[in-house]
């Protein structure tokens, strides 16, 4: 897992979204923005050179602001979502999987969620 930092300030494009007033219902809560963006670096059996794909999943960022509100650092935070990711999630004892998708329209790819079973130990026919 790479955690490098990111923007301090969300693109003037999403802020003018952001400022919207709604005709219904309550105005919205500003979204908190995260100061890191995390990317996997992971290999693929069909392909011989590690792939890094930016990891959009919600649950990656409520882990961080949940760990951020109980460590009070952002660098803590941080390194707690790595040592979860590395010491939990990717586990030799699990079966790690990746939902990927792309974003439009630019074709790149991304991690919308991760999925950690188990890994099936298969047993003997006889």
């Amino acid at each position: 897992m790479e955690i490098r930092p990111a923007e301090e300030e969300w693109k003037p494009k999403w802020q003018n979204l952001f400022s919207q007033m709604l005709l219904f219902g309550p105005q919205q809560k500003p979204l908190t923005k995260l100061p890191y963006s995390f990317h996997y670096v992971f290999e693929c059996e069909d392909s011989e050179k590690p792939h890094t794909a930016m990891c959009e999943d919600w649950e990656l960022g409520v882990l961080f602001l949940n760990e951020k509100a109980r460590l009070g650092s952002d660098e803590l935070a941080a390194q707690s979502v790595r040592k979860k990711f590395l010491g939990e999630l990717c586990r030799n004892d699990k079966d790690t999987r990746f939902f990927m998708g792309t974003k439009f329209p630019y074709n790149t790819w991304l991690v919308l969620g991760v999925f950690w079973p188990p890994k099936d130990q298969q047993g003997t026919l006889f």
